[in-house]
């Protein structure tokens, strides 16, 4: 079996690489679910998510689901806007994607999270406190500047320690 990832994308232009992402980390060893906010749904290709990940996109609370969202070994949240980062240190889980990150922290399961805002909403006075509430709960915070490109490769690098620290890596899955 592979470890599953769950991938939480918010309402930034990067969510639409998330399909791609998800390949890669398949090609990897992983089982990527994919999980936009409501917002992040918009900004993703859900046809071609669906095709790349191998797994139906994620987006809402559904009683009915035929298919439920297998417990996750790590939770993404990459990209990460300034209001899911302040929302989820809040204790908000009004969105599914926002759930599925909080359910992790409170499981102590490893969650990654890569903000990306811009530096107005990144001085907000709320903004500080939020992610070092994270921090102080364990949330792994890779940084990332919007002057430059996703930092794509730096999460995948990120994702594959955790997979050796699991003890599920290249070809032990």
């Amino acid at each position: 079996m592979h470890p599953v990832v769950h991938l939480v994308g918010c309402g930034t232009r990067p969510t639409s690489d998330l399909p791609d992402f998800a390949a890669g980390l398949r090609s990897d060893g992983w089982d990527p679910y994919i999980i936009p906010s409501p917002v992040g749904l918009r900004f993703l290709d859900a046809t071609r998510a669906e095709e790349r990940s191998q797994h139906p996109v994620h987006w809402d609370f559904d009683p009915d689901a035929a298919v439920e969202l297998p417990s996750a070994q790590v939770v993404v949240v990459a990209p990460a806007t300034f209001n899911t980062i302040t929302k989820l240190a809040a204790g908000a889980a009004d969105t599914l994607a926002l759930a599925v990150a909080a359910e992790a922290i409170g499981a102590r399961r490893p969650v990654v999270v890569v903000p990306w805002a811009n530096s107005s909403l990144t001085s907000h006075p709320v903004y500080a406190g939020a992610v070092h509430s994270l921090e102080q709960w364990g949330v792994h915070m890779l940084s990332a500047d919007q002057a430059k490109p996703f930092p794509w490769v730096a999460l995948r690098e990120r994702l594959m320690r955790f997979r050796n620290a699991l003890g599920t890596g290249a070809g032990s899955a």
